[in-house]
């Protein structure tokens, strides 16, 4: 294992930024892959994954497990993490609306732009984020159609969901946009709960990561094939959002299979204690969210169901 140092940058009021890596197999000839961890200072699962991964290649780089080559950086956005919060702290930007990045402009600019730097060339590219509401969902693929966009890879993973569907013009300055032009078969991996650590979710993206690595070559270590993903795309998903403002009390979890007419939670009043509203499925298929916060406001999106119909 080598610790690189992707970025450095001085601060005029407190420890320099680093950003550092961990490469493994670095002269290796076979198929290379780069994880990238948390961008965001509330994405805790996207370092707590990232860095368990990091502790699992040194222990199998000691047994000559590594075939490839591998680099993982558990986070980049280090100030937000340090300070709680979920963007860049000094202009609120988002670290990850910042890319292919400039050389000469902001801050979070330049760091992109040094982070795309390093990435570039690697045959495969995996983003490791949270998602960017209150939600709790399904750990998922997701994989944008840029063209360059290689769902057979994707599958490897073995995981239970592929949303696949088309970019919108603001993902055009994400990294998974901008890794795919620059021909890495990149996507982003989505779980877990913003500000804490689901042991579930990790685990299981950990075990599909690994999955991934040994499937393309990368790792040599027996693994488990994992699900028969899924194919979902935006049309097969029916959102499900709240009618009234108030207490959330869902009574399901993320992948319960609901048929039409289940009963999935309510929404009370918060001082009154009043029903305000009961929440039916109007479809069946497979809950792959829901509302995560027990306070939630009126037009916020309760659930989601993805559906074969």
């Amino acid at each position: 294992m080598k610790r690189i140092e992707i970025l450095n940058f001085k601060s005029p009021n407190r420890a320099p930024l680093k950003v550092e890596g961990f490469l493994f197999g670095e002269d290796s000839e076979g198929p290379s892959v780069a994880i990238v961890g948390a961008m965001s200072g509330d994405h805790i699962n996207q370092l707590y994954v990232a860095s368990r991964l990091v502790e699992h290649l040194r222990h199998k780089e000691e047994e000559g497990k590594i075939i490839g080559k591998i680099l993982v950086i558990p986070a980049v956005n280090t100030y937000a993490l340090n300070m709680g919060q979920p963007f860049w702290p000094l202009d609120k930007t988002d670290m990850n609306m910042m890319f292919p990045g400039y050389a000469e402009g902001e801050t979070t600019q330049r760091i992109a732009a040094k982070l795309f730097e390093a990435l570039k060339g690697y045959d495969f590219g995996i983003i490791l984020e949270g998602r960017r509401d209150q939600g709790m969902c399904l750990p998922y693929v997701k994989l944008i159609k840029s063209g360059y966009e290689d769902i057979d890879s994707a599958k490897d993973l073995g995981m239970r969901f592929i949303h696949y569907r088309s970019y919108s013009p603001i993902e055009t300055v994400m990294l998974q946009y901008n890794w795919q032009l620059w021909e890495t078969k990149a996507l982003s991996i989505v779980f877990g709960k913003n500000g804490s650590i689901d042991h579930a979710s990790s685990s299981e993206v950990q075990g599909a990561l690994i999955r991934f690595m040994a499937k393309q070559k990368i790792l040599n270590v027996p693994v488990f094939d994992g699900f028969q993903s899924n194919i979902i795309e935006p049309e097969k998903i029916t959102i499900l959002k709240a009618s009234r403002a108030g207490i959330f009390d869902s009574s399901v979890s993320c992948g319960t299979t609901v048929e039409k007419g289940d009963i999935l939670g309510g929404i009370t009043d918060a001082l009154s204690g009043e029903k305000l509203e009961k929440i039916v499925a109007p479809i069946g298929g497979v809950l792959t969210c829901q509302y995560s916060h027990p306070l939630i406001f009126q037009n916020s999106i309760a659930f989601r169901i993805a559906s074969v119909e």
